[in-house]
């Protein structure tokens, strides 16, 4: 089943102050991914996550490995997020770039460094690809992802995964069956939006390289907000079809936090009822 007592979230130097004003709808230590952009530098991501420290919610800082400049920057920069507020917990990705800008060109190279054990790292997030990883040519992410938890695994790390957008309830259903059946039982956050405009939605599906087809066959639109209950209740059935546990949600706050979360509790009670009349 999943798990809609448990959420994560997302954030950038650009969007702080509206997660910052949603936070007395937010659970207290609720983790906070902070994105790695373009145009934002260390300082504003130091920022955010003071920002969401000091409104007491958890700072998961994201590492991008090619966008790093040297095992250096990646040491100094965890100093600077530690002293922020971000302790023991962090996110790794690839990165857009397809150019590395130092020594790491993917996720296993940072993660081969002693970084983990230096800065005693307790939980790591990993990204999972339901439809593809574009870094790696829309190929499945599976055998990488469980590469990546036994090396975390040995270094006494725990590890989740979160998902980036994936709007196929089948195909994501099917991606979490390959993983647990390769033996990574981590649990997992699938990324799903909260309302957002049509528009803006298609946009960021552009900008992750998402497939936004059969959008219809899982969401509806009112006055042109996109809502997705019924992807999360698709997901929803074909876990309980399939026995498939430790799911939960991510959510992209791309119509505003405090909206996001309104909406998901109203889809978590509408759950409960279901639950109670069954």
């Amino acid at each position: 089943m999943m798990d809609l007592d448990f959420f994560s979230l997302e954030a950038t130097g650009k969007t702080i102050a509206d997660l910052t004003s949603a936070a007395p709808l937010i659970p207290a230590k609720t983790p906070v991914n902070v994105a790695w952009l373009n145009d934002e530098d260390d300082y504003d991501r130091l920022r955010t996550v003071r920002q969401i420290d000091d409104a007491g919610l958890l700072p998961v800082p994201i590492f991008a490995a090619r966008r790093l400049q040297s095992k250096k920057h990646l040491f100094d920069l965890t100093e600077k997020l530690r002293f922020a507020g971000a302790q023991g917990q962090v996110m790794v990705v690839g990165g857009d770039p397809s150019i590395a800008s130092g020594s790491f060109n993917s996720t296993m190279d940072l993660l081969r460094t002693e970084w983990i054990e230096k800065y005693a790292i307790k939980r790591v997030t990993l990204p999972g690809f339901p439809e593809g990883n574009a870094a790696i040519g829309y190929r499945s992410d599976v055998a990488l992802l469980g590469e990546k938890v036994k090396l975390l695994e040995s270094c006494g790390c725990s590890v989740s995964i979160t998902t980036q957008l994936a709007f196929d309830p089948n195909r994501i259903l099917n991606w979490i069956s390959q993983l647990r059946n390769v033996g990574v039982g981590q649990p997992i956050q699938i990324g799903i939006p909260g309302p957002t405009k049509r528009d803006l939605l298609l946009r960021f599906a552009r900008s992750f390289g998402v497939s936004a087809r059969g959008l219809n066959n899982v969401s509806d639109t009112v006055d042109g907000i996109v809502d997705f209950s019924r992807l999360v209740c698709l997901i929803e059935q074909g876990l309980q079809r399939r026995n498939l546990a430790d799911v939960a949600v991510h959510l992209y706050p791309f119509g505003g936090a405090k909206v996001t979360v309104e909406w998901l509790n109203a889809v978590k009670t509408r759950h409960t009822s279901r639950k109670m009349l069954a």
